[in-house]
């Protein structure tokens, strides 16, 4: 009778263990006709118009977390073409950069959303 119980508690233990341990499905990105705005990974835009383009930033660097020296301002550019286009940011010295979203670098240009 102990066997049986401790073999039940046993087995209850070990799918609980198994079910805990199993990690949960990504969430598929939209479907194609509900895509707005999507991102995949940082600095990454997606969109109905364009499709998956990198995004541009400017940069505010400061010395302090408080954000009140700034020692260094820049702005990241779009290069290449067709399905190679990709941003190229400026050398900035270390510290705490702000990165505000300019635009999407696409293979037409510069592109800013219209839910920017």
């Amino acid at each position: 009778m102990k066997k049986r119980i401790l073999g039940a508690a046993f087995a209850g233990l070990m799918m609980t263990a198994a079910l805990g341990a199993a990690a949960p499905a990504p969430a598929a990105p939209p479907a194609a006709a509900n895509l707005q705005q999507y991102y995949p990974g940082p600095g990454i835009y997606c969109g109905n118009d364009i499709g998956c383009m990198p995004i541009a930033y400017s940069h505010e660097v400061y010395s302090d977390a408080g954000l009140t020296n700034l020692i260094a301002t820049g702005s990241d550019s779009c290069t290449g073409s067709g399905s190679q286009v990709y941003v190229s940011s400026p050398q900035l010295p270390g510290g705490y950069d702000v990165k505000t979203p300019m635009y999407v670098c696409t293979d037409f240009g510069p592109y800013l959303p219209m839910d920017w």
